[in-house]
């Protein structure tokens, strides 16, 4: 099967699209399918993919030479960038995955319009059931994949640590909240924030004003098998989201090194989680204490000692999640 992967964002950028795209492409080339990606995202001369066509932002004809030469045409997100080229051929196989909730911020006329064409599609795909509640076309629900390769038990690791965060460090992301939580308990812990943003300072003073340097760190943004191996190292892993997500994949990253969970009920996150953690409510700071001091106080348990936790993570792994998409683009 021919693929063209039309997203505006794309590798070597980082995010939850363009993490979960690239896992996608280097899956259905492993599938023995050929992949080729239009982007607005500068490329690295230095990073290329293997087996694997980016071309960043080609003009008209190259766009369409593309488009003639692919048997699925799939878009991260719809962009009017590249919907255009459906009307050459409106029977070309046209895949949309929703990711987010970015089509709910706005009514003017080039939101509409995206609301419209998605109705063209041949499939519509959401990454939560959230999402798809929120969508109002009808969509397949697949939900979003991890990097089974990195997040998984290092047995060299010992857990010394209590609570870690990991992402943007902005006001949505909720670290604020989550340090205004940890304030509150009459026990001992460590947290390790990790991540960067343009709240670094602002939460770094505030962990001063309180006197928590002790037991609160930053580690700045890490990424990889590094931060894989650094979430080995903690006992419990904290999502404590502002703003509602489309999914999670952070979430699966925490579960898959043996975190215990702890997410706000922000949008499709505690569907990531799914039975697997605590979910309270978005932006209390009462509850989320409350369930970090149960967190301190419970047992802690090894993820290879339970055999439902391990077959979700199965089930999110990138091989499951690109024949799901595969099977999609296959009907």
């Amino acid at each position: 099967m021919k693929i063209l992967v039309y997203s505006s964002v794309f590798y070597p950028a980082i995010g939850g699209i363009e993490n979960h795209s690239l896992f996608l492409v280097k899956e259905f080339v492993k599938a023995g399918h050929q992949v080729r990606v239009i982007t607005e995202q500068e490329q690295d001369p230095q990073r290329p993919l293997s087996h694997i066509e980016v071309l960043q932002t080609p003009g008209f004809l190259k766009q369409l030479q593309m488009f003639y030469w692919c048997d699925v045409l799939y878009m991260p997100n719809i962009t009017l960038k590249g919907a255009w080229l459906i009307f050459f051929n409106p029977f070309k196989k046209w895949v949309i995955s929703h990711n987010d909730f970015h089509l709910q911020y706005s009514n003017d006329l080039k939101t509409k319009l995206k609301l419209t064409l998605i109705r063209m599609a041949n499939k519509n795909i959401s990454v939560s059931k959230s999402v798809a509640r929120f969508l109002k076309v009808p969509s397949e629900v697949i939900y979003n994949c991890y990097d089974d390769s990195l997040f998984k038990l290092y047995s060299d690791e010992s857990r010394t640590y209590d609570f870690v965060f990991v992402g943007r460090l902005v006001s949505q992301k909720g670290c604020e909240l989550l340090i205004d939580a940890c304030s509150a308990l009459d026990k001992p812990f460590s947290l390790n924030i990790i991540g960067d943003g343009f709240e670094m300072e602002k939460l770094q003073s505030k962990v001063d004003e309180l006197s928590l340097s002790q037991s609160i760190k930053f580690l700045g943004f890490k990424q990889n098998e590094e931060l894989a191996r650094l979430l080995n190292r903690h006992r419990t892993m904290i999502v404590p989201s502002m703003d509602v997500e489309g999914f999670g994949i952070v979430a699966l990253e925490g579960l898959a090194c043996g975190c215990h969970m702890i997410v706000s009920n922000a949008g499709g996150l505690s569907e990531a989680v799914d039975q697997f953690g605590d979910v309270f409510q978005m932006g209390s700071v009462s509850e989320l204490s409350i369930l970090l001091e149960k967190s301190l106080d419970r047992p802690y348990h090894e993820i290879k000692e339970n055999k439902d936790l391990l077959a979700y993570l199965a089930e999110h792994s990138r091989a499951s999640v690109a024949a799901s998409y595969l099977s999609v683009f296959n009907s």
